[in-house]
Order: structure tokens, then C-alpha cells, then sequence
């Protein structure tokens, strides 16, 4: 069996053994959900934004007001007067008041939904980093052990003399830049197994696997785009700050029409019987509420630019990365092909050891070959990485 086959066998060997006692990525998803500590934080944050956004749609505080006044000499009587008043508004301020306090909360909720739909693409790509790493692993593996037997070789070989120390020098290069690859790939890995745990509240998580998500292939563009931009929760919210502002606007025109007071009065003074009666008062908005109502129009005006600015914005971004997966998709297949039908390791160390290759030669087709493997790994990663981004709306 050539390495290649090995190297296969033992990826899909690793994911049958690990699939046992391993958290698929949508159970790791579910686990960062609900131990994270910034969306946890972020739950009492849009809590206590709906509950402000609440504050503003009732009545104004009432007014009460007492009046004592005093007589003198001539005219040792007193008189007092108690006064409650309270201002109103027209009604429809009332009902433009609710509309705009009911539209700010579920924009509150919808920024919430967007922040952890990214919270959880982050957690997602996390784990297809992992998973990315260990299939590095298994080729750095490969490549060490290769080059820990070639050298062991050639060093016997040197002793007989069927071998020269220039020969040797290469292959130990091969094995320090063998070592040096496989650490830095364990410390990559530690860190992205750390960055997971972090996003899980500090929780350790069972994630073992070796292959990335399955199910997951391009659909029709058209399909997709309709279905991102019809879930996307910031999309959502810019419409709602845009009918908000339409609010904004109706309530800024209902501002401008007189205020009312109305109440109740009773008045007396000494010796005399006491009157009672009703007040009622009007304050006309001059100069108060002066542009408000421009003011609201332009914003009005600038939340739709925004909204239709942010939808072209997503759509272009979204073919883009729909053209990227579709060149990804060619060249992950084509790399698969290709490969097969490449000369593997094992066939390359059998032709340097019966001197058909020069050292030379082996280490420029040994080179090509690993590269080759190493460029499809990132082909591969690259391409769950933007399928996980076209698929954010579903998270």
C-alpha cells in the first residue's frame, strides 16, 4: 500500500475512532451559546436597552402646586390655593410614542441576533481551523517519520561508504525543517484548542474531529442570496432604524401642535367659603420644536441610503465569495485527481535507495510532492471557510 493510500486510510481511521466521544461542530456551536461569557453579557445589555426604550412613550409627570399667602395689618386674613395639573400632548404623539418604543426593541434584538451569529461564525471557523491543523498534523506526521528514517539510513550508509556527508547534510535539513514544521503545527493547534475553549466561557469541549462539516455543497446563487439577505439580521435591523425614522418624523409633526394642561383648582381664604374648579391651559411650540421636523426627514432620508446601501454592499459580497467557492470547489477537486495519480513517497525513497534518483532530485520531487499535499490543505480549509460565511444566515 503506497503512503498516499496510508495517508488517506489514517485521516478517515482518526475520524471513525474520534466521531465515538466527539462533539459534532453543531453541538460545539450549541455549547459556546450558551457558556459565553460576552453574549451572556450581551443578553442583560439588550435587556436593559429594550427597558430604556420603554421610558419615553407615557405621560409627563403630573404638577401639583400649593399657595399660601399671608395678610397684614389692615388685613390680618390668609388665603391659599392647591393646584394638579397634568400636560398632554395630541394623541396621536401617544401612539407614535409606542410605535417608535415597540420598533427600538426589536432593533435591539436584531443587533444581538447579529452579534451572535458572529460569535458563532467565529466558533464555526475556530473549529474548522482544528480540524484543518490535525489533517496538517497527519502530513507533518508522515513527512517526519520520512525523514527520521532517511536519515537514520544514510548515516549507516555514510559509516559503509556507500554515502557522502553532502548527502547526509541534506537529508538532515529535511528532518530539522520536518521537526520545525510538526512544532509549530502543535502550537498552532494548542492556540486554536485554546481560542475554542475561550469562546466556550472558559469551559473545556469535547471536540476531537478530524473532517469538516458535511451536508455542505454550493446551492444556486440566486436561492442563497434570496435566503441571506431575507434572514440577515443586520439587514433586518437597518430596516427597522429606517421605519423608526419614518416614526421620528410623524412624531416630530405631532410635537409641533400645542401642548394642553389640564386640572383641578380649589382656592380659599379665611372667613370665606372656599371655590373649586377645573384649569386648563394650552402651550403653543413657537420656538422649542423649531427644524425638528427637517431634522427627522433627513435622517429618514439617510436610514434609507443607509438600507439600500447595505443590501448592494451584501449582495456584492456575496457573489464574491460565491465566485471564491466555486474556483475553490475546481481546485479541491482537481488537487483530489491529481494527487492520486502522483509518485508518492514511498515510491521516491525506493528510487533513491536503488540510485535512480539523484539526492537531488529526490528532494525537488519530495518538495513538490508535499507542497502539493499542503496547497490542497488549504484549498480545502479555504473552501469550508467561505462555506461557513455563505451559510451564516442558518447559524
Amino acid at each position: 500500500m503506497n503512503t498516499y493510500k496510508l495517508y488517506i486510510l489514517s485521516i478517515m481511521l482518526l475520524g471513525i475512532l474520534s466521531a465515538r466521544a466527539q462533539s459534532s461542530i453543531d453541538e460545539v456551536l450549541k455549547s459556546v451559546e450558551n457558556n459565553n461569557k460576552s453574549l451572556q453579557a450581551n443578553v442583560k445589555m439588550t435587556d436593559a436597552q429594550k427597558l430604556e426604550s420603554q421610558t419615553g412613550k407615557f405621560l409627563a409627570n403630573p404638577t401639583f402646586e400649593w399657595e399660601q399667602m399671608w395678610g397684614n395689618r389692615n388685613n390680618p386674613g390668609s388665603e391659599y390655593s392647591f393646584t394638579v395639573k397634568q400636560s398632554l400632548d395630541f394623541p396621536n404623539t401617544y401612539a407614535n410614542k409606542n410605535k417608535i418604543a415597540a420598533l427600538k426593541s426589536g432593533t435591539f434584538d436584531l443587533q444581538f441576533a447579529a452579534y451572535r451569529q458572529q460569535l458563532l461564525l467565529t466558533a464555526k471557523q475556530t473549529c474548522i481551523e482544528i480540524v484543518y491543523l490535525r489533517k496538517q498534523k497527519v502530513l507533518l506526521d508522515e513527512r517526519l517519520s520520512n525523514a527520521e528514517s532517511m536519515f537514520t539510513l544514510y548515516q549507516k550508509r555514510l559509516a559503509s561508504g556507500d554515502a557522502n556527508q553532502l548527502e547526509l547534510n541534506k537529508i538532515q535539513l529535511e528532518l530539522l525543517n520536518a521537526q520545525n514544521q510538526s512544532r509549530l503545527n502543535q502550537a498552532a493547534l494548542n492556540a486554536a484548542l485554546e481560542q475554542l475553549q475561550n469562546l466556550n466561557g472558559g469551559n473545556p469541549i469535547p471536540f476531537q474531529n478530524t473532517e469538516y462539516p458535511t451536508g455542505e455543497s454550493l446551492i444556486d446563487f440566486e436561492q442563497l442570496q434570496a435566503d441571506f439577505i431575507a434572514a440577515d439580521p443586520n439587514l433586518k435591523g437597518l430596516a427597522e432604524e429606517q421605519e423608526i425614522a419614518k416614526r421620528e418624523v410623524k412624531l416630530n409633526r405631532s410635537l409641533s401642535l400645542p401642548k394642553f394642561d389640564v386640572g383641578y383648582k380649589r382656592s380659599a381664604s379665611s372667613g370665606n367659603v372656599a371655590s373649586n374648579g377645573f384649569v386648563v391651559g394650552v402651550s403653543i411650540p413657537l420656538f422649542e420644536n423649531k427644524n425638528t421636523v427637517k431634522k427627522a426627514k433627513a435622517q429618514a432620508e439617510f436610514a434609507t441610503a443607509s438600507l439600500e446601501d447595505n443590501r448592494l454592499n451584501l449582495r456584492t459580497s456575496l457573489q464574491q465569495l460565491y465566485h471564491q467557492a466555486e474556483a475553490l470547489q475546481i481546485s479541491r477537486e482537481d488537487y483530489a485527481k491529481v494527487l492520486e495519480q502522483q509518485r508518492n513517497v514511498e515510491l521516491l525513497n525506493k528510487a533513491l535507495n536503488a540510485g535512480q534518483l539523484s539526492v537531488i532530485d529526490y528532494f525537488v520531487e519530495l518538495t513538490t510532492f508535499y507542497d502539493s499535499q499542503q496547497s490542497y490543505l488549504d484549498v480545502e480549509k479555504e473552501y469550508h471557510n467561505i462555506l461557513a460565511q455563505l451559510y451564516q444566515y442558518k447559524l
